[in-house]
């Protein structure tokens, strides 16, 4: 109990958890929606996008300043997701196969560029390789002062065009019937999906990141039906399991974060599949808004 207690009193734990608690909600609402578009998989590619352009950075500038390393995998990850996009456009290849020659591609070349610069006589290129599985442990004031400034970006931006987005979503060409600029709204969700996973990476790394973001939104939609609900459930228990993922590394200081945030999440799913009025496997009964059956998709 004493060091439970004086978890509220640890500066370095509380920004631990700070920026296990933003990213989790940021990546729960972002994510979310990426799924409900039917593009549950382009967040684990973005998360491998990023790899080189932080590795080509470090390189470059021999620095690990945060600025320096959210800037590469930001633009690596944009380049990743335009290559998806123009490799469906210009080739018989789907989408699926597209985003997976950019994650396997992309992920080789972070992976060389990575042993490259283990061969360079440079001091502070150690924990480069702790982006893979990441080390939340390792944030300091100015990591988390940028991871804030982008999840309440993501987050505001989100709320202000949800009512745009969530059409876009299910039903592209009414929306474009309406005269909205739907290529403009699906770059803006591109650029925040993108930014969500840079910012996810020093905590769960590229290994786990796509975890974050399919996994909160599989659980909320066992416990509610419509939009909404749907969102705000995910953002919920991704911010549960990060308070509970922090006290963990905490009492055990060899477990990292991340990757007892993933596992909370996956426990939360399975009781979720078991045990949900709606959709569990134990127990059923029909969404408020569908008498006769359970809902495929939420109530938009």
């Amino acid at each position: 109990m004493n060091l439970l207690s004086s978890f509220w009193q640890d500066a370095n734990l509380l920004w631990v958890l700070s920026g296990t608690l933003l990213l989790g909600v940021s990546a729960a609402v972002t994510g979310g929606l990426a799924v409900l578009r039917q593009r549950a998989l382009i967040g684990d590619v973005l998360a491998h996008a990023a790899l080189p352009g932080i590795m080509i950075a470090f390189i470059l500038f021999e620095s690990r300043s945060p600025g320096l390393i959210f800037s590469g995998a930001l633009i690596s990850s944009l380049v990743g997701y335009y290559l998806i996009g123009w490799i469906s456009r210009v080739s018989k290849i789907k989408a699926d196969a597209a985003m997976a020659v950019v994650l396997s591609l992309f992920f080789s070349i972070g992976l060389m560029a990575l042993s490259y610069i283990q061969t360079l006589d440079t001091p502070n290129k150690a924990g480069l390789d702790r982006l893979l599985f990441g080390q939340a442990a390792s944030m300091n004031q100015t990591d988390v002062a940028i991871l804030s400034l982008v999840a309440l970006i993501s987050l505001t931006l989100i709320i202000v065009l949800f009512h745009k987005l969530r059409l876009i979503s299910f039903n592209r060409q009414y929306a474009q019937s309406l005269g909205i600029n739907v290529e403009f709204y699906e770059l803006v969700f591109a650029l925040l999906l993108v930014m969500t996973v840079v910012i996810g990476l020093q905590i769960v790394g590229v290994v786990l990141m796509a975890a974050v973001l399919l996994i909160p939104i599989t659980i909320a939609r066992f416990w509610a039906c419509s939009l909404k609900s749907i969102l705000m459930l995910a953002a919920f228990f991704s911010g549960l399991s990060a308070i509970i993922s922090t006290q963990v590394s905490l009492l055990a200081p060899a477990m990292p974060t991340g990757p007892w945030m993933v596992f909370i999440l996956g426990v939360l799913f399975a009781f979720s599949w078991l045990f949900s009025p709606h959709r569990g496997v134990i127990k059923q009964r029909p969404c408020s808004t569908d008498k006769t059956q359970p809902q495929v998709m939420p109530d938009v």
